[in-house]
């Protein structure tokens, strides 16, 4: 589909450059600006900066109390911003191996969150990029030593048994056993030469919605590992240099990296379950 102002909804009035978004089970909408903002826009369309860290958020995600778990690449930091703006701080990677890019949190169905730390985008060959898991009580363990190409967006599949991880400069994504650290990353979509993959989102019946920050593209990965072109929009304007994706409401809900809104479509993908654990305070 070409996405037209016909087919497509651009929600948050003046975000800025949001990276990260999800949704809480009411339909609000949560996304992180390039200052440190975590926004939180209501199904009536009112909008608000919840709190802030101070830093540039990536990914984000919700826990079962209405907490935001935020992503800080500029400050090298997972923190936890609650419903009145405190903001905590929830780890800066292991002793041996502090974070250098954290870029996006997914939580597990037993509250443990994972944390793809990126690494540097230029090295591209080798890669320096893992993935962090930080347990409930805040522990921080590696739980993926890499070398990862860019390990950017990531999703759990409908099952609950593995980890799917986008390599943006491989670019391709991988799945990784939940209970089996270190296994060796088994590609399950090839994406296009030159494409740069970037957010990812399941749909219940276990295809794969990937969102592509150049050029502005959404996939939709088949259980087969074949893609094919969800959403495009090649004047960059509905969609700007998209990031991360949800799923929800009967809408995929896409951040905009390049410009200041997250845009919704009209889908008929159901949602995969999105694990929201209470957490210890």
């Amino acid at each position: 589909m070409r996405l037209t102002p016909d087919n497509a909804t651009m929600i948050g009035d003046g975000l800025d450059h949001p990276e990260g978004v999800c949704l809480g089970p009411d339909g609000t909408i949560y996304a992180g600006g390039e200052a440190g903002q975590v926004y939180r826009i209501s199904p009536d369309g009112s909008q608000r900066v919840v709190g802030s860290t101070g830093g540039f958020l990536l990914g984000v995600a919700l826990d079962g109390q209405g907490r935001i778990h935020a992503c800080d690449c500029g400050q090298g930091k997972v923190f936890r911003i609650d419903a009145e703006g405190t903001v905590v701080q929830r780890s800066t990677g292991t002793e041996n191996r502090p974070f250098v890019n954290p870029n996006y949190p997914v939580f597990d169905r037993d509250g443990n969150l994972y944390v793809s730390d990126s690494g540097d985008y230029w090295q591209r060959e080798q890669g320096t990029g893992c993935i962090m898991k930080i347990a409930p009580d805040d522990t921080t363990a590696l739980f993926h030593q890499g070398p990862l190409l860019f390990a950017n967006g990531m999703a759990i599949d409908p099952g609950g048994e593995w980890l799917y991880v986008v390599q943006s400069t491989a670019p391709n994504v991988v799945r990784l056993p939940l209970a089996e650290p270190n296994a060796t990353p088994v590609v399950t979509h090839e994406l296009p030469e030159l494409t740069v993959p970037d957010g990812l989102a399941f749909a219940a019946d276990g295809r794969l919605v990937i969102s592509c920050y150049k050029p502005d593209i959404v996939y939709l990965g088949d259980l087969d590992g074949s893609i094919d072109v969800l959403l495009e929009d090649p004047s960059a304007e509905l969609l700007s240099r998209p990031t991360n994706v949800a799923i929800g409401d009967g809408k995929l809900y896409i951040a905009n990296l390049g410009g200041w809104h997250i845009t919704a479509v009209e889908t008929d993908l159901e949602p995969a379950t999105i694990y929201r654990p209470c957490l210890p305070s």
